[in-house]
């Protein structure tokens, strides 16, 4: 028996939801279901991909709109107050759907979200092939996520926090410098926590080659540090990250010496560092 692709059921309820917000409508779990030829208990499953899609898009919380008897959302909802839903509901029915290409579109062709994130961590070399697949920038995202929470077994590298929900995967060549290859390649991403995922991403911290951290300031010569801020960064430097079980998902060293050749040119920082 075949495994039910959610993915191609969201990518069916997009235009369905787009057109209920353009008539400033809800539905229900049963018309949804209807329309979906699927039983309306089985919609939580279709709802939670475009829920997580809205939310790392930053985009208005279209699930909004699929309501239960009460005409109340489900209990999986979690995209926007739920004392404030009539705000949710005004943002989702002001937005232009239309103009949003529908971002399951990668489904028509039979590919699951399973299979594509299995393609990312079994083989990183074709990321490439995955990234032109998937047209969509904020499902991209969502993969390369998985995919490193996966690798380094939902672990922060810095740190081994385990707090599922505190947990972000971090570019090594960030996503606007990168290629299609590298913006989707496991082994160009760090599991970390927010704190450390925007320190790397300012310039405050890295990581060398040889996989020891590096903290731009070892001796905090700029000011003093609290015993929180020096365990969180000096105390760190040169320690060793917590790297991937598998050596086909650690950073390429290519990746880390872009980063830190980047670093170099930009920051004085970092001039007299030895990254390597």
């Amino acid at each position: 028996m075949s495994k039910i692709n959610q993915m191609d059921r969201a990518r069916l309820a997009w235009p369905v939801l787009a057109t209920v917000a353009e008539k400033r409508q809800t539905i229900t779990y049963k018309e949804l279901g209807a329309h979906l030829g699927v039983h309306h208990r089985a919609i939580r499953y279709v709802l939670g991909p475009i829920q997580e899609y809205c939310m790392e898009s930053a985009l208005p919380p279209m699930t909004i709109l699929v309501v239960n008897g009460s005409g109340l959302p489900g209990t999986g909802f979690i995209a926007h107050n739920r004392k404030d839903l009539d705000s949710g509901i005004e943002r989702v029915w002001s937005y232009p759907w239309r103009q949003e290409r529908n971002p399951f579109d990668f489904a028509a062709e039979g590919l699951s979200y399973d299979s594509l994130l299995t393609g990312l961590t079994e083989n990183p070399d074709e990321a490439e092939q995955v990234y032109t697949k998937v047209k969509s920038r904020g499902i991209q995202q969502i993969l390369f996520r998985d995919a490193v929470r996966k690798a380094y077994s939902w672990q922060c590298a810095f740190t081994g926090m385990e707090f599922p929900d505190a947990l972000e995967a971090c570019h090594i060549v960030p996503w606007p410098d990168a290629t299609p290859q590298q913006r989707l390649d496991v082994r160009n991403g760090v599991l970390l926590n927010p704190l450390h995922h925007k320190l790397f991403d300012t310039a405050y911290i890295t990581v060398r080659s040889d996989y020891t951290i590096a903290y731009w300031d070892p001796s905090a010569s700029s000011r003093q540090h609290s015993k929180l801020e020096a365990s969180l960064t000096t105390q760190l430097h040169g320690q060793q990250m917590r790297l991937p079980r598998f050596a086909k998902h650690r950073p390429l060293a290519d990746y880390i010496e872009q980063h830190n050749d980047t670093l170099r040119s930009k920051f004085d920082e970092w001039k007299d560092f030895d990254l390597w």
